[in-house]
């Protein structure tokens, strides 16, 4: 129990530092609850993309076309939405969703060329299919009524459904145990038995599931999806893949689970941190190199940092003594 809230506590610092240097700055804008429960909702849809993101690069993939699957997969159930309303929305947005992933997955399996490669071209060809979908004006909307899953508390209640879905894949299930084999010792796994080719096109379909409700809710939130182009679309995966790398450090100290929201809710607190304080777009993506950084420098050093601070103890013990 005492382990279990030390953790917790060492987790949750990251954001609390983060969120008092912004504080003692800005005290006006964040000095108020309201403020952190806007940057909690703006967490939301891109924890859940991250999500899916997690699930390829906890086995050793790479996938950059997570966001031309989520923009086909919105402008999907915007179309199906016109048609069917909002049972079509929804079941045009998962299906697609499922659809294009399985189709990476397959491909994947059986070019057996590099993930980035792979999923880098596809993601030009997942951006053109997205715009022939979206039409003549590169976009679809939906009737506001269809939205209900844009606000809270609708949308908090389907972030913590998400939430135990990816931990009970993560750490209760055959598949979640296999995946991460494969990630540790891709040739020991093969050679137990288990078949990697078969856990990776999972990890891409069982994305394609959060990569299907990330759509629906940017789709509800925003009322409309727009396609891109020129891999405009692989924008949408910064921040998920970023807070995936900064979870897989903090795994360490708790569950990857959390940690993925708590690296996300962190970024965000800078982002929002950063656009209140009026700074350039430029300066935002340096500070947020800045911080992966030092976040990946402190925790990755963690054992040479606490030897570091026993040694200048037992220094100052001496000094003292003599």
């Amino acid at each position: 129990m005492k382990k279990l809230i030390v953790c917790t506590l060492k987790t949750l610092a990251l954001p609390v530092i983060v969120y008092l240097i912004f504080l003692a700055v800005i005290p006006e804008r964040f000095g108020n609850w309201n403020c952190i429960y806007t940057i909690f909702l703006q967490t939301i849809i891109p924890t859940i993309t991250a999500y899916a993101v997690a699930l390829g690069n906890i086995c050793g993939l790479f996938d950059f076309s997570v966001g031309s699957a989520q923009i086909i997969s919105g402008v999907t159930g915007g179309l199906m939405a016109s048609q069917f309303g909002f049972a079509g929305m929804i079941l045009g947005a998962l299906c697609s969703a499922l659809l294009v992933t399985l189709i990476t997955g397959i491909l994947n399996s059986v070019l057996k060329i590099p993930s980035l490669v792979l999923t880098m071209g596809l993601a030009m060809i997942y951006e053109i299919i997205g715009s022939k979908l979206a039409g003549h004006y590169g976009f679809v909307q939906i009737d506001s009524k269809y939205g209900i899953f844009g606000s809270s508390p609708n949308i908090v209640i389907v972030f913590i459904l998400m939430t135990a879905l990816f931990y009970f894949l993560f750490n209760h299930t055959v598949f979640g145990y296999n995946l991460r084999a494969v990630g540790s010792n891709e040739t020991v796994t093969k050679t137990s038995g288990v078949s990697v080719n078969l856990v990776k096109t999972k990890a891409f379909v069982y994305g394609g599931i959060f990569i299907g409700v990330s759509a629906i809710l940017t789709l509800s939130q925003s009322g409309s999806m727009g396609a891109q182009q020129s891999l405009g679309s692989v924008t949408v995966i910064f921040k998920p893949l970023i807070s995936v790398l900064v979870a897989l450090v903090l795994q360490k100290i708790c569950n990857l689970t959390f940690g993925i929201f708590i690296a996300q809710f962190t970024l965000n607190i800078i982002f929002i941190g950063l656009i209140a304080a009026g700074l350039p777009d430029t300066f935002q993506n340096v500070v947020l190199g800045v911080f992966l950084l030092i976040v990946m420098i402190i925790f990755h050093n963690t054992e040479k940092l606490a030897a570091m601070r026993e040694k200048m103890k037992k220094e100052k013990a001496e000094v003292s003594a003599a």
